[in-house]
């Protein structure tokens, strides 16, 4: 099994770092485009809806050489006639065909019905809330083009039905490509980096402890840029510390809601406790905890936890293990107190990827780790999968997890808060002496994700990257 990120909490000690599965890495093949970035604070696609007074011959960077900017591309006349004799693909009942700057010259279809219904204009989508106002059942099912022009800003469509025009920028058409005909895949040597693609992640083990990602209390409340900052780090590296932090559960939980709303759970919103067993849970104890993530018993754990130390007074990789933790359903749940009993809508396995388009690689989005909440593992699941597997592959989990070589500990001290990605980073302590007060919270992985992306990109960047 290749590694990634866990992070351990120790008492007395140091705290400690140690990593997780690592998603395979995704294709290096294909790429996103983007236009030149505009000033406005919402982008409006209407203005692009212009005719050139002259055809430039110059075509844009993502067409090949048989178009011309400004250029009307022609209809076919039927099925077989797919070309014009200067070899632009021609458009028709089958959809509008592009040829792009590609490795084998790849040429995918645009199907009419999802381009109508994907004007981004001003009378399509409402441009103060960037929600749809075309009703999309009243497009005809059989829509057609009646003209089809390629421009520098991108590909411009005038409707058949009713005569609306639509404007396509050739970096959405890009990053929404849906079909293939060759089955080549973009080639991204010589073409432009766009400005709103983020920087990868940064992978650690042990060795982050010369370094750890750092921000100061100050930046971060000063203004959106440290802001923007702290959560870039949060994102590349999965944690952060806040250095110079107040050593007031007020004044951390005023720097937690920099990011967003505290998240609220059985444990109420912004915590502040100390080892009294106030809540049944090992948290609330002296006792050592191994490496875990928290709220593995919610069917949306939270994205991110804080923990900030006020006082503390003296007192290998495996292929076929990595299937059966991605693909074994487990039972989580939170059952210690009186009148709380909570578990996930499913079952969830521990290693959790994302969606992927086909040939591309899958995701790792989210590890769900907490052996003490854990359920019971089923004799067998449907696939072949069950208890026997299961127990091999995650004996060889938790042995990554313990060690010492993959593990980052670090005791936290008074003014240093410390803030981590649940979904991505694993924590833990040593057991402790003394009393010791903590405070903390949680906040919602989408809420933190929306943050970092509107704290690091232009506002027209953001909306790339969603819509």
């Amino acid at each position: 099994m290749a590694a990634r990120q866990t992070l351990e909490e120790q008492g007395n000690g140091p705290m400690g770092m140690k990593e997780t599965l690592e998603a395979p890495k995704p294709s290096e093949n294909t790429t996103e485009h983007t236009s030149a970035p505009k000033t406005k604070l919402r982008p409006d696609w209407q203005d692009h809806l212009r005719f050139p007074a002259q055809a430039p011959s110059k075509v844009h960077w993502a067409l090949s050489d048989v178009y011309d900017v400004g250029g009307v591309v022609p209809r076919s006349t039927g099925p077989a006639d797919r070309k014009s004799d200067r070899g632009v693909p021609l458009w028709g009942e089958w959809g509008v065909p592009l040829e792009l700057r590609t490795v084998g010259a790849s040429i995918y279809s645009l199907p009419h019905f999802w381009l109508r219904d994907n004007c981004r204009c001003t009378h399509c989508v409402n441009q103060d809330t960037m929600q749809r106002q075309l009703d999309t059942f009243s497009i005809p099912p059989d829509i057609m083009p009646s003209e089809v022009v390629t421009e520098e800003a991108g590909l411009r469509i005038k409707w058949n039905d009713d005569g609306h025009t639509s404007l396509y920028p050739w970096d959405w058409i890009l990053k929404h490509r849906i079909e293939f005909e060759h089955g080549a895949l973009l080639d991204t040597e010589g073409l432009p980096v766009p400005k709103s693609e983020p920087a990868p992640l940064v992978h650690w083990a042990a060795e982050i402890g010369a370094n750890p990602p750092t921000v100061q209390y100050d930046e971060v409340m000063a203004d959106d840029k440290g802001v923007g900052q702290w959560t870039e780090k949060i994102r590349r590296y999965g944690f952060c510390y806040v250095d110079n932090c107040p050593i007031d559960p007020l004044a951390t939980e005023q720097l937690l809601l920099r990011i967003a709303f505290i998240r609220v759970t059985h444990y109420g919103g912004f915590y502040d406790f100390t080892s009294d067993l106030t809540m049944k849970d090992t948290a609330y104890t002296t006792l050592a905890l191994p490496a875990h993530t928290d709220n593995t018993y919610f069917t949306d754990p939270a994205g991110l936890q804080m923990f900030h130390l006020l006082s503390h007074t003296d007192g290998a990789g495996d292929p076929d293990a990595h299937m059966t933790l991605s693909r074994t359903p487990v039972s989580w749940h939170a059952s210690g107190n009186d009148g709380i009993t909570i578990t996930p809508c499913r079952k969830f396995p521990v290693f959790n990827y994302g969606d992927t388009a086909e040939g591309e690689a899958a995701t790792l989005q989210q590890v769900r780790w907490n052996d003490a909440d854990r359920g019971v593992v089923a004799l067998r699941e449907s696939d072949g999968m069950g208890a026997e597997r299961w127990y091999g592959a995650a004996r060889k989990w938790e042995a990554m997890l313990r060690r010492p070589d993959l593990a980052y500990w670090a005791q936290l001290e008074p003014g240093r808060a410390l803030i981590f990605d649940n979904w991505r980073v694993l924590h833990g302590r040593s057991s402790f002496t003394g009393k010791r007060r903590m405070c903390g919270g949680y906040i919602n992985r989408d809420d933190y994700v929306s943050r970092w992306r509107n704290t690091n990109f232009t506002r027209e960047e953001a909306l790339r990257q969603i819509l």
